[in-house]
């Protein structure tokens, strides 16, 4: 079984370099979000990455060193002197989030106050862990994917969450 690590790859590359990988069979995913883009002519839906600069890939031994030949692929993200290993619910709850469109509604749990760890105990970010850092209307929370140490903002049910 391989692991998903994270390549940063050039600015506005994402794609490119995700659909050239999947091609020469190493399996890649960039997280993708639509929005709304205005021009002084139009208006336009366009997929852009979820995470600027960063691709997932689970590339067998032999393949690592491929990744890194690949054009606009930089360096792999390091974590602790290794290459930073993203957990599969990790990547499961990107795919979600993608799915339902950036955004799942819910309300926050009141008991949940910032600083406090949480862990989602059910639906698709079951197991993601989180720490409390902004409430800013009162139905959002952060939840950081400690791998990678970026933050995404979701929204979830307050009776899925508990303190870990």
């Amino acid at each position: 079984m391989f692991n998903w690590k994270v390549v940063y790859v050039n600015s506005r590359a994402e794609k490119k370099v995700c659909e050239r990988l999947n091609q020469k069979g190493i399996e890649a995913y960039v997280p993708l979000k639509k929005e709304l883009k205005q021009w002084s002519d139009r208006k336009k839906m366009v997929e852009s990455p979820l995470i600027n600069g960063y691709v997932f890939v689970k590339p067998s031994a032999i393949q690592r060193d491929a990744v890194l030949q690949e054009q606009s692929v930089l360096q792999y993200v390091r974590y602790n002197g290794a290459d930073a290993v993203i957990r599969e619910i990790e990547i499961e709850a990107l795919k979600s989030i993608e799915q339902k469109g950036y955004f799942v509604e819910g309300k926050f749990g009141d008991s949940l106050k910032l600083g406090d760890a949480t862990i989602i105990q059910h639906g698709p970010f079951k197991g993601l862990k989180g720490i409390v850092t902004s409430r800013v209307n009162e139905d959002e929370i952060y939840v950081a994917i400690s791998s990678i140490d970026f933050s995404l903002t979701i929204k979830v049910p307050k009776e899925i969450l508990s303190k870990a």
